[in-house]
């Protein structure tokens, strides 16, 4: 017969309340409720009190003797030391952890989670991971086996003072984990706003102001019940945060939270600095892109501080697995040491010179090497000034002004014209640029034809939010060679992601002239213009010149992202990653009831989010589902942005596992009266559209 332990761990020191387990709310001490609620779980064998072998905590041990429950005393900070002792002492199969300063703790619910994990198929089961209860409701149950094993793996003294996070892993990028398997228990509407701890004075006005309105053997629904009907109670103690004693001492070791939040308290710090920025940098941001317009404002990270492989921190010590990446340039992983290391030995020898450097030549050759259609080669350092310069180019190549083009090109005039945001572009300029659809060389040719003689280029990504049909680049190449019109690929996205040639490598189809950025030095701002030799030499002409065009920095950081890329087959291991986080996250998608509206589409090397005739407005649907994913530790958009550090089957897990709670969320949203009333703040900003 399986024999359950209920354990209660309590202590009389605390630097915020001190002697709060013994403070009387209505003529009982807080510890006694705890015990007395906690004793009346049907599934419990055998009630124990934790508490120190300090002095202090006489008192406590006393009281607890004297209501019939047994004492276990030990170390101060190491509470799972005094876990594994009572374990061993009764012979305990599970064991059930209950914290002593929660004075409503449920017999039904302790019933609850204890019965999920006897029906088998988890190491730990929990109500915490996945919060749905109030805050002071928390059961965490687990075998004798794995809190042996945890006794003698963790060494963190966050670990071993709060005795579970190295089973349920939430502190896995900075702390070990024991990889056991997990199971939570949800209730079917969500209560995770609310306070029921007893941590400071504000707390026990609240239950001293509660627990008189309650009956003898009041249940937690019974405490919801009252609240419904007096909300000005909820007030007392609201101000607040919820998990405030276990975040400060995670504070306190440098370990960080992960897992699921609320609003605004778990972004303070961030939403403080946002306040500030405002004040001096429009949208307090560099990028539309990832400036708080992407972002339930309110309800995310606003500024992140540091970054290890793919992995990222807050200003208020949140972590994440990174799947934003800086848009797309970090493709080893933040801090990548052989890439520092470059960057490092260049910084000794300088960073930008009054001539030509010789790395300078041995990138471009290494990039003609590479790339199909790239027989010369120019650096700039982003994205625009490649397109930009290839336009221009195209113009002076073919003594024609006008342009054709599909998908995202960047911020200058001849792009940004063609989108909603074309403010201050003139109107002769924009007249010059036109649009055609993805996959509709159609739509091309009967544009060129109207003006045979009108259009210098074509330019396009040839494949990212679509992938291209069968035949149509190829027949974008036979169009623009019988017009005379030369083919630009866009390659900014696409390079050294999908194939270490680009798209053009990967499709078998070569531009005349292509555009390179992002992934090519791991982080560091480069680009290069690169295209057939008879077009290129036209750059001795054209004014394509900047003073940080060879900075050295980022040349060699990308000889030494290049050099990587290819002897850690990166470009296959992305692929690879990417297809099991599409079709594990479109699983997960589908067991939630959201796969019919929602999906991660595309090929490995680049899932994106695909939302069709969603239940509610898409945009509110976007929010909503970037909401929970950062809430579950992930900083995700609307694509799984990929680098070599991600290529790990604990970020894999610890990935899916994050996407399963975000459904969960998002589904419970849906299934509510009011699924906009779920945003914890300001819904997304889509930032513009192509007209």
């Amino acid at each position: 017969m399986t024999r359950v332990v209920a354990i209660v761990q309590a202590r009389m020191r605390s630097s915020r309340l001190p002697a709060k387990v013994m403070a009387d709310i209505a003529g009982r001490p807080a510890i006694a409720l705890t015990l007395g609620r906690a004793g009346r779980a049907a599934k419990v064998d055998e009630l124990w009190l934790a508490c120190s072998d300090q002095g202090d905590d006489d008192p406590l041990a006393a009281l607890a003797e004297s209501l019939g429950v047994s004492v276990f005393r030990g170390d101060e900070d190491d509470v799972l030391s005094r876990f594994a002792a009572i374990a061993e002492q009764t012979a305990a199969d599970v064991i059930a952890r209950i914290t002593g300063d929660c004075p409503f703790t449920d017999p039904e619910v302790i019933d609850t989670v204890i019965g999920r994990f006897l029906e088998g198929g988890a190491d730990f089961v929990s109500n915490t991971q996945q919060r749905s209860y109030p805050d002071g409701l928390d059961v965490e149950v687990f075998s004798r086996d794995v809190l042996e094993r945890t006794d003698a793996e963790a060494r963190d003294p966050f670990l071993r003072a709060h005795v579970t996070p190295y089973m349920h892993g939430r502190l896995r990028d900075r702390l070990p984990w024991g990889g056991f398997s997990k199971a939570q228990v949800v209730y079917e509407h969500d209560f995770s706003h609310l306070r029921w701890t007893l941590d400071e004075p504000d707390d026990l006005d609240f239950f001293r102001a509660v627990v008189p309105e309650l009956p003898g053997d009041f249940g937690w629904l019974d405490v919801i019940s009252l609240l419904t009907r007096k909300p000005e109670l909820t007030r007392i103690n609201h101000r607040h945060k919820l998990y405030e004693g276990t975040v400060r001492d995670l504070a306190k070791s440098g370990a960080g939270e992960r897992g699921r939040g609320g609003g605004s308290n778990r972004y303070e710090t961030s939403n403080r600095y946002f306040e500030r920025a405002i004040k001096s940098i429009p949208l307090a941001s560099q990028t539309f892109s990832k400036s708080h317009q992407q972002w339930v404002r309110g309800a995310a990270p606003l500024f992140l501080r540091s970054g290890r492989g793919c992995r990222v921190r807050d200003l208020d010590g949140n972590g994440y697995i990174d799947y934003v990446l800086g848009l797309l340039p970090v493709v080893l992983g933040y801090a990548d040491r052989h890439v520092d290391e470059a960057i490092r030995v260049q910084l000794d020898e300088g960073i930008v010179f009054s001539l030509p450097h010789p790395r300078e030549a041995e990138l471009a050759e290494e990039l003609i090497r590479l790339i199909p259609c790239a027989e010369k080669v120019r650096f700039g350092k982003n994205g625009s000034d490649a397109t930009s310069g290839a336009v221009r180019l195209a113009r002076a190549y073919t003594g024609r002004e006008k342009v054709a083009l599909c998908g995202y090109h960047g911020w200058h005039d001849w792009y940004i014209g063609t989108t909603t945001r074309h403010l201050g572009v003139p109107e002769a300029v924009r007249a010059l640029s036109d649009t055609f659809p993805y996959n509709d060389a159609d739509a091309l040719e009967a544009l060129l034809s109207k003006q045979p003689d009108a259009y210098a280029a074509v330019i396009l990504e040839p494949c990212g939010t679509q992938q291209p049909e069968a035949g149509f680049l190829e027949r974008l190449r036979e169009v623009t060679e019988r017009y005379g019109v030369l083919l630009i690929f866009d390659e900014i996205s696409t390079g050294f992601r999908i194939h270490m040639g680009g798209a053009q490598a990967h499709y078998g189809v070569t531009p005349d002239l292509a555009c390179f950025g992002k992934s090519m030095a791991n982080g560091m701002p480069v680009s290069a213009l690169v295209g057939r030799e008879d077009v290129m030499r036209g750059m001795d002409e054209i004014f394509f010149s900047a003073t940080f065009g060879g900075e050295m920095l980022s040349i060699s950081a990308a000889l030494a992202t290049l050099e990587k890329l290819q002897s850690e087959n990166v470009v296959d291991r992305l692929w690879r990653c990417g297809e099991k986080l599409r079709d594990g996250t479109n699983e997960i998608f589908g067991r939630h009831g959201l796969g019919e509206f929602v999906s991660f589409a595309g090929d490995g090397w680049w899932p994106r989010i695909r939302i069709a005739n969603p239940p509610v407005e898409a945009n509110l649907l976007t929010s909503l589902l970037r909401q929970e994913f950062n809430a579950n530790g992930l900083l995700l958009a609307a694509s799984f942005n990929l680098c070599l550090a991600h290529d790990n089957e604990t970020v894999i897990a610890d990935t899916i596992e994050a996407i399963g709670g975000a459904a969960a969320a998002v589904r419970d949203a849906l299934d509510s009266p009011d699924p906009a009333g779920r945003l914890r703040g300001e819904p997304v900003q889509p930032t513009f559209s192509v007209r």
